[in-house]
């Protein structure tokens, strides 16, 4: 009896797919059914982005290559044939995208003719390619993806920052800077006791002098405008520098696309509220533009005070910083050291956005950091370098 009903059954469910089919409902398809060629000549009714890329150009060589990176937030204009301009920024990826289709006609790039891109550099920045301005006519060409082509396309931009040695001496001080040729110069003290001066990439010194006090401060400037700590203008000699150096960058903490809170011990230091992510793992673009090795960096979480601590006393060498975020453009950053209960060393600086200044701390033999903004935004940090004993 089971096994006749089971037949019966699958005697109806086949007569019922063979009634469908008569029916129309299925039908035997062919190679040229399912792989359709396209029909070339009308058009798409799609759309593409037209775009230009910005990048960090770290050797200042004027060229895109190895080790260079993508800028975000920069400003790029895109003049129209119609007389008008519009302005994109740059994303995390280092891109400006314009829009482009023949068909939607709210899009930025929709009549053919001559258009041309300006990269406008943030404050402090110059661009190295020679560059800035390209221009490029924009064709009809039905069935591209936007039904418009660029008959020459963009080539990379690339942005440096100005390089500085600024900082702050006691008043009435004398700062003295020697750069890598060998030639020395006096930079102008302002009544505040602040000082900036152009430089050039390389190894330099700076001697500070005032009320009979002296000092002495190597400094390497790379890719970064440098701000030194302040000059105490107190007689005596430094510690002399612990022996061990140490560079962290996060980029080993974690290999997945999130937050890690960074635990106590790594690097043989003690971490509080100061946190690793990838540096897109946000829309900020102050992350991206403030990474300067590997993909990860650090910033003090919610924008709450962070601390470095230590039982064994450690040397803060210095550190890359700037604002994770654009509405935090100009965020002052406050650094505090103690050795133990004493207060040691206080420094602030301004954070950009747009890219990082290098803090040459040289806070010898502390025991404890901590790490504030102002406002409480979150910094940026990446390649925290610090001095510890044998």
């Amino acid at each position: 009896m089971k096994r006749g009903l089971l037949f019966s059954g699958a005697v109806i469910v086949a007569a019922a797919v063979g009634l469908a089919a008569i029916r129309g409902s299925a039908r035997a398809g062919t190679a040229e059914d399912y792989y359709p060629k396209r029909v070339w000549g009308s058009f798409e009714g799609g759309q593409m982005n037209t775009s230009l890329l910005v990048f960090r150009d770290l050797n200042r060589n004027g060229v895109y290559d190895l080790g260079d990176r993508p800028m975000s937030r920069v400003a790029v204009e895109l003049d129209k044939p119609n007389g008008s301009t519009i302005m994109r920024l740059t994303n995390a990826s280092g891109f400006a995208n314009f829009r482009m289709s023949v068909t939607q006609r709210d899009f930025e790039v929709v009549d053919p003719g001559h258009y041309a891109f300006r990269v406008v550099p943030p404050p402090g920045f110059s661009v190295t390619t020679g560059n800035a301005s390209q221009e490029s006519d924009y064709v009809v060409s039905p069935g591209s993806p936007g039904d418009m082509i660029a008959k020459t396309t963009t080539h990379p931009v690339g942005l440096a920052a100005d390089l500085t040695i600024s900082g702050v001496a006691a008043a009435g001080s004398r700062v003295s800077l020697t750069g890598p040729d060998g030639v020395s110069a006096a930079a102008k003290v302002g009544p505040d006791g602040r000082f900036s001066a152009p430089v050039a990439p390389g190894k330099w010194l700076v001697d500070f002098s005032a009320g009979g006090a002296t000092e002495r401060r190597h400094v390497v400037v790379a890719t970064a405008p440098v701000v030194l700590s302040a000059f105490s203008g107190k007689s005596g000699s430094a510690d002399p520098p612990l022996p061990v150096e140490h560079v962290v960058g996060f980029d080993d903490l974690m290999t997945s696309p999130g937050v890690f809170e960074i635990p106590s011990g790594y690097g043989g230091l003690n971490w509080y509220n100061l946190v690793a992510m990838h540096q897109r793992f946000t829309d900020g673009p102050g992350y991206t533009n403030t990474t300067m090795s590997g993909e990860f960096i650090a910033y003090n979480s919610s924008g709450h005070p962070a601390q470095v601590f230590s039982d064994k006393p450690f040397d803060f060498t210095g550190a890359y910083f700037g604002a994770g975020w654009d509405d935090a453009e100009g965020e002052t950053l406050i650094l505090r050291a103690w050795r133990g209960d004493e207060p040691a060393y206080e420094d602030q600086l301004a954070l950009s956005a747009n890219g990082p200044v290098y803090f040459a701390a040289d806070y010898r033999r502390i025991t404890r950091l901590e790490i504030r903004t102002q406002h409480y935004w979150q910094a940026a940090i990446d390649d925290f370098a610090y001095r510890t004993g044998p």
